[in-house]
């Protein structure tokens, strides 16, 4: 049990799994939507008035949905490993800095969670709350993204002010973003079933502020590029050109189903960079006594 549990190794697996599982729920979620299986369970916590699985009759949405559903038991599992794992595991006789924590608020989140995704249903599929379904699950991503940096005892990097603010604006954007791409989403064709509500935003101009908001992300990335040229810059930036690009041809293509899945796995990829630059960066302020000021980057 010590291995798989109480060691510095164990702690950064699970929380590794932690992030893959959250992650990994938002593209089946979106595989649930573009295939219109969202009330393949008409019924939350129940799939149908009279049954807590699917039935034959509901065919292959329904399979769909309750598949996406049972995944939420999987993250569960891998959140109480985590959990165990970050109360067992010693460095230097005291447990890793709010490792704990974190993990507690992924599992009180996943439960969050899957109680959004019941009023989801019962809405059916208000693209308001599709929305705060998604972004729960973003906020997932970035507090796993926190606790594996913590876990692996990442070091940070003393830098100046300026660049150390402007991480922080860039995950900023990096959620308003995210926040104005759900928009796109609930004014698209994609409701996850032909009875869900729209916003009755017109798609052309809010997909052009959603860019615009990505184009400022990847303005004030850059700089930071500039500045830190450290390996999460770089990271961030690149994804971002990627996710871009995969935008673009969703807007110019018509928006086709495939390439909606992959959209998402840049939302997941993107957070996690975001959070990732955010927390390798911290002020001189902030460094350790014994840190010198010729550390200093982007001064």
């Amino acid at each position: 049990m010590t291995r798989l549990f109480g060691t510095p190794r164990a702690l950064r697996g699970w929380s590794l799994a932690n992030l893959i599982a959250n992650s990994g729920i938002v593209l089946t979620g979106g595989i649930v939507r573009v295939t219109g299986s969202g009330l393949g369970c008409s019924q939350w916590p129940k799939c149908t008035p009279d049954s807590y699985v699917t039935l034959p009759a509901n065919g292959l949405h329904g399979a769909i949905e309750f598949g996406n559903r049972l995944l939420t038991f999987v993250l569960i599992v891998v959140a109480i490993g985590t959990i165990i794992a970050a109360w067992r595991t010693r460095e230097n006789g005291a447990p890793v800095p709010r490792v704990r924590t974190l993990s507690l608020l992924v599992m009180v989140g996943i439960v969050l969670q899957a109680v959004v995704g019941g009023i989801t249903v019962w809405v059916r599929l208000s693209p308001y709350l599709v929305a705060i379904h998604l972004l729960l699950s973003a906020a997932l991503i970035s507090i796993c993204t926190w606790a594996l940096a913590l876990a692996r005892r990442r070091p940070t990097t003393v830098v100046a002010p300026l660049p150390v603010a402007l991480t922080r604006v860039a995950y900023a954007l990096t959620w308003v973003a995210v926040y104005l791409g759900t928009l796109v989403t609930g004014s698209g064709p994609h409701a996850g079933d032909l009875t869900s509500p729209r916003t009755g935003l017109e798609l052309e101009t809010i997909a052009k502020v959603h860019a615009m908001s990505v184009w400022l992300l990847v303005a004030v990335t850059i700089y930071l590029v500039v500045k830190l040229r450290s390996r999460q810059s770089y990271a961030l930036l690149g994804v971002l050109l990627l996710q871009g690009a995969v935008g673009y041809v969703q807007y110019f293509a018509g928006l086709p189903r495939g390439l909606i899945i992959v959209h998402l796995l840049g939302v997941c990829l993107v957070m996690i960079a975001a959070t990732d630059l955010a927390l390798s960066v911290r002020r001189p302020t902030e460094a350790r006594s014994t840190a010198s000021t010729s550390d200093l980057i982007g001064a």
